[in-house]
This record gives structure tokens, sequence and C-alpha cells, in this order.
């Protein structure tokens, strides 16, 4: 015979696990490989999306209101460039005015400088001085003469036709120019390394590499002939680039 104490502790325990058994035979039973969706994981989703509109919701107000000052700022400096170009311009005319008035005070004239029809040499002109030319600024002069110095000389006025010039449109300014031969900067082939052969305008890399291997096959070049049999160099390569060489 069981005591009380022991038989309230077993009824306890039967009933625990009757009330096991209910629940398991109710819940229902999840899938295999597809957890629950869990109801904080639901909402998390929900305050996402709405934190997404909210965010684009935002940035567009936010981009409004930018574009908004901008347009404001710029019709701002519209004005004020406006205004400023309206005081510079009555400065100048009131100090055009008042030094017109002072010159005729002290009966000063001013010769204005215009630049005349004039022709030049190529090799010994300035750039002073080719501004003296219609159609010729000064960049264009620095230009000119960057390009001499790189050449070694011009041999002709038709080089300012290359494509350094393509966008000055010099065509028009030749008869303008004439050039001094004897002052050419000649290169001797048979001493110059590759090094000074690339850096001439009118010959690329492989063309100095070219002429260089060949000299050093046949020690020494002798004549322009010798190097009409590289491929690297056309016969309008060696025509533009004959009056800057020379065999010693």
């Amino acid at each position: 015979m069981l005591a009380k104490e022991q038989r309230i502790g077993l009824s306890i325990i039967f009933g625990f696990a009757v009330v096991v058994w209910i629940v398991m035979a109710v819940w229902p039973e999840t899938p295999k490989g597809e957890p629950a969706p869990k109801k904080k994981y639901r909402t998390w989703e929900e305050r996402k999306d709405s934190m997404r509109l909210a965010d684009s919701l935002r940035y567009a107000e936010w981009a409004a209101e930018r574009e908004q000052r901008y347009d404001s700022f710029r019709i701002a400096d519209s004005l004020r460039r406006v205004e400023l170009r309206a005081q510079l311009k009555r400065l100048r005319d009131s100090a055009r005015v008042a030094d017109s008035l002072w010159r005729d005070s002290m009966g000063i004239r001013y010769v204005k400088h215009e630049k005349k029809d004039t022709i030049l040499d190529l090799n010994h002109c300035d750039t002073t001085e080719l501004q003296f030319i219609r159609g010729i600024g000064r960049y264009t002069a620095i230009q000119i003469v960057n390009y001499r110095e790189q050449l070694g000389g011009y041999y002709s006025p038709t080089q300012l036709t290359d494509e350094p010039f393509a966008k000055c449109h010099l065509d028009s300014l030749l008869t303008h120019f004439t050039v001094d031969t004897a002052a050419i900067r000649t290169m001797d082939i048979n001493s110059c390394s590759i090094d000074a052969l690339q850096r001439h305008p009118y010959l690329r890399y492989n063309q100095a590499k070219a002429i260089y291997t060949l000299r050093r096959q046949r020690i020494r070049l002798h004549s322009m002939d010798e190097l009409r049999t590289l491929p690297e160099l056309s016969d309008e390569d060696l025509t533009r680039l004959s009056p800057y060489l020379r065999f010693e």
C-alpha cells in the first residue's frame, strides 16, 4: 500500500503526462525544413518597409528643398553678377572719361599699335614679332617658337600646317613668312642616341629604334638611301626628315 503523499505525487505526474499528450496531439506539426515564421520577424520586415518608405519620402523632400534653395541662390547670384557688371561698366566709363580729360589737359596723345601685315623669318623671329601678324595671338606665337626649338628650325612655311597647328588655321598666313635654312640645326645620324632621335617631332619611337638598329648593324650610315630600306620609314617621312639629318 502506498502512502497518501505518494498517491498524490503519482496523480500529479499522471495528470501532467496526460496534459502533455493532449497538447502534442492538438498542436499542429511544423513541416521539416520550413521553420515557422516568427511574429517578431514579420514585424521587423514591416518596420523595414515603413522605414524605407519614410526615408524615400524624406529624401524626396530634402531634394526638393535643395533644388529650391539652389534655384534661389542661382537667381540671386545672377542678379548680383548683372549689378556688378553694371557697376564695372560705370567705373570704366568714368575712368575713361577722366583719363581722356587728363590727357587733353596734359597734351598727351597715345598711339594705338595695330597689327601690321609684315614678312618674318620663321627661324629668327620671336613671339613679340609674331604677334604683329593679323591672326596670330600670344598662345599661337609661343607654340610656333616652341615647335621651332623641337624641330631644330623650319625649312618651309608649310610646316605651320603640321599636326600641332591643326586648330590654329594658319594656312592663310603662310605668305607672311620666309625661312633661313642655314639656321637649321641638324643631327648627326652616326653619333646621336636613340633618345635624341625620338625627341624629334618627325620620328616615332619605333622609327628611331629602327634607325639606331640599322646604324649598329652597318657601323656607319652614309646617305638617306640606306634609310629607305627601313619599312618603318615611308618616302614622306624621309622627305620631311632629310633637312634635319647629316651623315658624318
